[in-house]
């Protein structure tokens, strides 16, 4: 909490174990005797709700709120759940915090009016504006001893300064019984609140300043804080803190300022600008209007599909390209044959759409054997052009690439074509496998194909030529590649130089 010296690894700052149903944690903050500004005193941290994160906040609020001049003291309401991962609005931990400059008193450095902060934390409590409210007054009253001026905080800073300096074994009771004093603070309620507004990222401001006139009384200004605050506190929104002080802004998230009309800076123009007349009284007003808030479910985003339900919705019976279901009655006006209706002779639909893809499979296969035969003809051409060397040992090999890409073209079309027999046809070849033998026996035997002529195409085939060979692919056989040559090694050279045996001498 603010230390920068090396005195200060040595100083510990008393801490309190609270009640278990505590509505209430109590952090005092301000200038150590002979120490520097650092905590004073403070619960045990984590206990019940409570957890590091929230008194981090605080401390960071704490350390940096300053009164403004014309002022005895600072108010702020602190979010203290604004970096909660796993938060949930109407549940979170808020902070009620005044802020004081001890008149007539020196710090640790010499320097006159040293500060003093008095905190409360309220963790997974009820926030509502009336009951709010009624703790923000009674904080105030107890703090400022029924007045304006402080006289309570004022009384307890000298007291602790004098245990701190002359008997500083009594310093726990001294901070002790100040905040048993603050027992009849209002005990809000665990919550039930639930989300009720949600942030609009298009009206969302970053900074809300509120002006109010030289003598507006505290009761005013505190309504207005816990009127914004119970909006807040059942949000989504990223909000910081409500401050009276003159203190800067902490970034990452929204802060809402309410100060005097004659301390309105530059960068207050910046953000959104309200007279403390003009901020509403009914909550939905303020989310929307000052807030820039909207009721939550309302004007919500469509639900997020995933990949999983288009592919489904497109997959339906009847679905469409974008997965909308069409009728019975759109079909003939998309180009297709009613339900029920017969090809045209009397043909079963069935029938008619198996010989209509036997027909298109047949012309794709054509197509494929054609094209294949017109480059496996170039190729040979280019071959033989190309002259011939004592050891070609890829030739082989792109004749073997050859043969398995024309293999693999004429397996794809037979799957294509058996594929694209319907139902009936299948029928159809499952009784003649099943017919006695006889009657398979007594069919006269097929007739042997035609011998095949070997065409010779140049680099570009003619259509005729390109035919033949088709046919050719489609009845005879293919051919295996040719088993690859072994590498025969090179004769050795007769040279007249004499070898290192030839020159070693010899023993008998």
């Amino acid at each position: 909490m603010g230390r920068s010296d090396p005195g200060a690894a040595g100083y510990e700052p008393p801490r309190y174990r609270a009640a278990d149903d505590a509505p209430w944690y109590h952090v005092l903050h301000g200038n150590v005797p002979e120490h520097q500004i650092d905590l004073m005193y403070g619960p045990e941290v984590p206990q019940g709700p409570l957890t590091p994160t929230h008194f981090s906040h605080l401390a960071r609020l704490m350390k940096y709120i300053e009164p403004r001049t014309s002022g005895a003291h600072a108010f702020a309401i602190g979010n203290l759940s604004r970096d909660d991962t796993q938060h949930e609005a109407g549940h979170g931990a808020i902070a009620l915090i005044f802020a004081f400059r001890i008149g007539g008193a020196t710090d640790h450095a010499g320097r006159g009016h040293p500060p003093f902060a008095h905190g409360v934390i309220a963790v997974d409590r009820e926030v509502r504006r009336a009951s709010l409210l009624d703790a923000v007054t009674a904080f105030h009253r107890r703090a400022m001893d029924g007045g304006e001026t402080g006289a309570s905080a004022d009384a307890f800073y000298r007291a602790y300064v004098r245990a701190a300096l002359e008997r500083p074994d009594s310093v726990s009771g001294v901070l002790s019984r100040y905040v048993e004093a603050f027992g009849d603070l209002p005990r809000l309620p665990r919550s039930e609140l639930p989300w009720a507004w949600v942030a609009d990222a298009g009206a969302l401001p970053r900074r809300v300043v509120i002006a109010h006139g030289d003598g507006e009384p505290f009761g005013s200004i505190a309504s207005v804080a816990c009127r914004l605050a119970a909006v807040l506190f059942r949000s989504d929104l990223r909000w910081t803190a409500i401050s009276t002080g003159r203190e800067a802004d902490i970034p990452g998230g929204l802060s809402v300022r309410i100060v005097p009309e004659r301390e309105i800076a530059a960068e207050d123009l910046t953000g959104r600008l309200l007279r403390i007349e003009e901020v509403p009284e009914d909550e939905a007003e303020i989310a929307s209007a000052v807030l820039g808030a909207r009721p939550y479910g309302a004007g919500a985003m469509p639900r997020a599909v995933g990949w999983r339900e288009r592919y489904a919705a497109q997959r339906a019976p009847g679905a469409g390209a974008d997965g909308e279901r069409t009728g019975p009655a759109e079909a003939p006006a998309a180009g297709g044959e009613a339900p029920g209706s017969e090809a045209p002779g009397g043909e079963a639909p069935e029938a008619a759409a198996t010989r209509s893809a036997r027909a298109v499979v047949s012309e794709a296969a054509a197509a494929s054997l054609c094209g294949s035969a017109q480059a496996e003809a170039a190729e040979t051409t280019r071959d033989e052009a190309r002259p011939r060397r004592v050891e070609e040992p890829d030739a082989p090999r792109a004749r073997g690439r050859r043969a398995a890409l024309g293999t693999g073209a004429t397996l794809a079309v037979v799957a294509a074509v058996i594929g694209a027999t319907s139902g009936p046809a299948r029928e159809d070849r499952r009784a003649d496998s099943e017919a006695p033998l006889a009657a398979i026996t007594a069919s006269p035997p097929a007739a042997p194909p035609p011998p095949v002529q070997e065409v010779q195409s140049g680099p570009k085939a003619p259509p005729a030529a390109a035919e033949t060979a088709r046919a050719a692919r489609t009845s005879a056989p293919r051919r295996a590649p040719a088993r690859r040559a072994p590498r025969r090694a090179p004769a050795a050279r007769d040279t007249s130089e004499p070898t290192v045996f030839d020159s070693a001498p010899m023993f008998d």
